[in-house]
């Protein structure tokens, strides 16, 4: 039964598995480049929920600067797709290229490893 919790249910409209990596990141509005400290609560490969403590109107543009190693970030340009009056911002993101694919792959390994 183990493999079970590995298939999505049919209602569940990710396509992508989540990781629960809790950890520090700081995003930019796209607009106004104004910076927000932010908590990843959980991450796929098609967007983040963040934990924020400002306020972020739906549809903004941001870009999320992630740290994937000791010595390097990614900034990942996403767009704001939900909200909750808890501070809970589900985040999509826009445009990887399949080298941004592979390294957040590799970063969720890493950090699944250590777990």
């Amino acid at each position: 039964m183990a493999g079970d919790a590995a298939v999505p249910p049919v209602n569940e409209r990710r396509s992508a598995p989540r990781f629960n990596i809790s950890m520090p990141v700081t995003v930019y509005d796209a607009v106004t480049g104004r910076a927000f400290a932010a908590t990843v609560d959980n991450i796929s490969l098609g967007g983040v929920l963040l934990l924020i403590d400002e306020r972020i109107d739906a549809g903004s543009r941001l870009f999320i600067d992630l740290p994937v190693a000791a010595d390097m970030s990614m900034r990942i340009e996403a767009s704001l797709v939900r909200s909750s009056d808890l501070g809970e911002f589900g985040v999509a993101f826009v445009s990887l290229t399949d080298d941004e694919l592979d390294r957040l792959g590799a970063f969720f390994e890493a950090r699944s490893e250590r777990m």
